[in-house]
């Protein structure tokens, strides 16, 4: 099977059957997918809200959000009842004690606040914390594994190995 690592302010959409990984602090990875037509996408974003218009870029959860959902609402022509959502992440992370950024619960509470705005089910959360995840998806099959890491750092956030 395929694998991918997804960075921060990534995001991925699939028909094939593969696995995406990502690592996870106070950023979020939303899931989704299309239970009928079997497909699937996830987003990775550091930040709730872009500031500026011309910021917009999927490292924001607004705009990841948005756009993962467009691949599947005009491009793949998927229905909203079709589709599942997972939220991961969001946990209280400092990095540097010099940057202590309370940014977790709100990564989270963007997620909420647009997924019920577009109508999409969320299947299950895992959110919160004070550990970072391991975030393994399937898409095709909306298979989700959600690891505990302990200790994570900025540099595991782009590691396929951490």
């Amino acid at each position: 099977m395929h694998e991918y690592f997804l960075h921060p302010g990534e995001l991925i959409f699939s028909r094939r059957h593969m696995l995406v990984k990502t690592v996870l602090g106070s950023c979020v990875a939303v899931c989704i997918h299309d239970k009928v037509q079997r497909i699937g996408g996830m987003c990775h974003y550091l930040l709730p809200v872009a500031p500026t218009d011309e910021q917009r870029s999927t490292k924001y959860g607004d705009v990841a959000i948005r756009v993962l959902l467009s691949k599947f609402l005009g491009k793949a022509g998927s229905r909203k009842e079709d589709l599942l959502a997972s939220v991961i992440g969001g946990a209280f992370v400092v990095f540097d004690e010099r940057e202590i950024f309370f940014v977790g619960d709100r990564n989270v509470e963007v997620a909420l606040r647009l997924l019920k705005e577009y109508g999409v089910y969320v299947l299950q959360m895992n959110t919160g914390g004070d550990y970072g995840r391991r975030v393994l998806f399937e898409p095709h099959t909306n298979k989700l594994v959600v690891e505990q890491i302990k200790g994570v750092t900025v540099d595991d956030l782009y590691d396929p190995e951490a």
